[in-house]
């Protein structure tokens, strides 16, 4: 039999013991439950500790940054104001320097201007004074007139008295006598006259020159046309000769020039009228040196290169002075012909430089004269621009010139200034004067032109030579270089008429017969001397 009662029994044992193990259980998972949320609060509060140090770090370490950047910023900022500061003092002083240098400028062109009106002021109390005389002498002159009349009317009465002469006959001599008179007179009052206008303007016109001068930038350089040099090696001298004389040859026949070789002094010699050829085949040398090898073909891609750089140089030599002058509206091919102008030479004188210098004299004549000093430069430049091209042409330089001029369409007072500087033509205005004698000053002046001893001495003898060919000539004198001729003649066979004769037949002979920079001066010298003793007596 089964006792249900043990069995029952167990059963409630077993479920009591289940029962036990599922509140164990439970109570367990509530443990760990609690456990678990306690570590994570735990974990959560050290992770949320440590965020925190590591933002309070991140924090610091960001102002830390911030600082240094506010302290370099500050700095840089500190430094940029600084030289800020220093630029702004910089341009300070020279802004004050500046307006110092102007005052000075100032004040040296209000004392020019202030000399400038005293010499003006001089000019017209002078100009006062001369129509005050002119004044004086024309009632000197009305006077004399008044005179003549009544010495007229004093010997009509005499001739009546002492005379039997006819009235007719009587007027005759009257008249006579009276025109005697009155030439003797005239011929005192134009002497007079002219003595005085001629001291007065030589003495004017030399203070106006002084004053071109001392305003006006003179160079004393002697350029020369180097037509020779020596070859610093044997191996450059065969590089231009080439094989054969191939090299040389071309360069002959490329440039128009004669090139002479000196193998024993290894001395090179261009020959050449023209000098702008002679440049080009110096250049052409010069560009040979830095070759390797040299043939006819590479002598003729030489001498274009030559070209091309003599061409950039003239080009440069033109604008140079158009804008040393401040000329405008110049053509850009007359820029061109007037840098050429650099490779001409007059008696060792830069035709070019003599240019320039005479434009600048010119145009300070014009201003104290009232012209146009803008035209009497730019007349000035070009009154010698047929100089440029007249190694190619058979003409003159002043028709040269002419003709240019006109092709490029420069003003009638330009043309006739290149006309008329050499006296070919009559000046037709102020200006072609002033720049005749810029010309004639800038030539004549020491140190700018030289010549050969042979030259000087033929120049020379031609002119003593003139003089002495005149049978009044007792001996002649070539002094200063040969820019003055003294002549003196016989005393006995000239007077004061004659001698004026014979100073002008000279001169003229001069200017037609001797080449000479500048002008020649003619002085005649008639001298007598009487010679008497006193001897005393004895008694």
């Amino acid at each position: 039999m089964v006792d249900y009662d043990i069995i029952k029994s167990d059963c409630l044992k077993k479920k009591g013991g289940v029962l036990m193990a599922s509140i164990l259980i439970l109570l367990l998972l509530l443990v760990s439950v609690g456990t678990g949320y306690w570590y994570r609060s735990k974990k959560h509060v050290e992770a949320l500790m440590q965020a925190r140090s590591a933002a309070r770090q991140i924090l610091s370490q960001e102002q830390i940054k911030t600082q240094q950047a506010v302290n370099k910023y500050t700095k840089k900022s500190r430094e940029e104001t600084k030289q800020y500061k220093d630029a702004i003092d910089q341009e300070l002083d020279d802004d004050l320097h500046d307006n110092q240098r102007k005052e000075v400028w100032i004040e040296q062109r209000v004392g020019m201007l202030n000399q400038k009106k005293t010499n003006l002021t001089n000019r017209a109390d002078s100009l006062s004074q001369k129509r005050q005389k002119l004044k004086e002498r024309r009632e000197e002159t009305r006077q004399t007139l008044n005179d003549a009349n009544q010495l007229i009317s004093k010997r009509w009465q005499v001739l009546q008295k002492v005379s039997n002469l006819e009235e007719s006959q009587a007027k005759k001599e009257i008249l006579d006598a009276t025109r005697r008179d009155m030439d003797q007179s005239r011929d005192e009052f134009i002497n007079n006259a002219q003595t005085e206008l001629e001291s007065s303007s030589e003495r004017e016109s030399e203070d106006l020159i002084a004053l071109a001068m001392e305003h006006s930038a003179i160079k004393s350089i002697q350029y020369e046309n180097h037509r020779s040099f020596i070859a610093d090696s044997q191996e450059y001298l065969g590089k231009i000769i080439g094989n054969s004389g191939q090299n040389v040859r071309a360069l002959e026949a490329l440039t128009g020039v004669d090139v002479i070789i000196d193998d024993q002094n290894k001395e090179v010699i261009i020959n050449g009228y023209d000098p702008v050829h002679r440049t080009i085949a110096m250049e052409t040398m010069e560009l040979i040196k830095a070759e390797k090898r040299v043939v006819p073909d590479t002598v003729e891609k030489l001498v274009n290169k030559a070209n091309k750089v003599v061409d950039q140089r003239i080009r440069r030599y033109g604008e140079d002075a158009v804008r040393e002058l401040k000329l405008k509206n110049v053509a850009p091919d007359l820029i061109k012909i007037i840098g050429r102008m650099h490779y001409r030479t007059s008696y060792g004188q830069n035709i070019l430089e003599h240019s320039i210098e005479t434009a600048k004299l010119a145009g300070i004549f014009a201003v104290e004269l009232g012209e146009d000093p803008v035209m009497a430069r730019r007349a000035g430049l070009l009154h010698d621009i047929g100089k440029s091209i007249d190694r190619d042409i058979e003409a003159t330089h002043v028709e040269l010139g002419v003709e240019l001029t006109t092709q490029f369409h420069e003003s009638p007072v330009v043309i006739n200034t290149i006309a008329s500087h050499h006296g070919d033509v009559e000046s037709k205005y102020v200006i072609a004067d002033l720049v005749e004698a810029a010309d004639a000053i800038s030539g004549a002046r020491q140190g700018a032109r030289s010549e050969s001893a042979a030259d000087y001495l033929q120049r020379i003898k031609s002119l003593e030579g003139i003089a002495n060919n005149h049978p009044e000539v007792q001996e002649s004198y070539a002094i200063q270089a040969g820019r003055e001729l003294r002549v003196i003649v016989q005393p006995k066979d000239t007077n004061d008429k004659s001698i004026h004769v014979l100073a002008t037949d000279v001169k003229s002979q001069i200017e037609e017969d001797v080449t000479y920079p500048g002008q020649v001066k003619v002085t005649v010298v008639r001298k007598l001397e009487i010679v008497e003793y006193a001897e005393k007596k004895q008694a």
